[in-house]
């Protein structure tokens, strides 16, 4: 179990890069440069698939069950935007769709985390 815990650690600290590099994506195709975004989205899939990784890891250690179906039809979605080259689209789903889901997802770790008496964990500023 303290694997688990470690490996949810792990991905408590990991969230927030993500959600930094997925900002920027966002950014990046908001203001016209879909090279610069292309280029940062393999590191941000990748790193999406290893969320999941660890979440089906984790999955009996977690205080609130996080369901991958949503977050899966999300990713699909992204996945048809960019083969349509539909940079807005690819922006929205990531802006207004797959940030939300990593929040939440990223709450139910913290609270996981706390659930097993681990006090050293960081709060994300605004």
């Amino acid at each position: 179990m303290n694997e688990k815990i470690d490996a949810l650690k792990t991905a408590d600290e990991y969230m927030y890069n993500l959600k930094r590099g997925i900002k920027s994506v966002v950014d990046k195709f908001q203001s016209g440069k879909e090279n610069d975004a292309l280029n940062l989205l393999p590191l941000v899939i990748d790193g999406l698939q290893w969320m999941a990784q660890i979440i089906v890891l984790t999955k009996d250690v977690q205080k609130r069950e996080i369901n991958l179906s949503k977050f899966n039809c999300k990713l699909k979605e992204t996945v048809k935007a960019i083969e349509n080259e539909d940079y807005v689209l690819i922006s929205d789903i990531f802006d207004y769709e797959i940030i939300p889901i990593l929040e939440d997802t990223h709450k139910v770790i913290k609270n996981s985390i706390a659930l097993y008496g681990c006090k050293d964990i960081k709060y994300e500023k605004n």
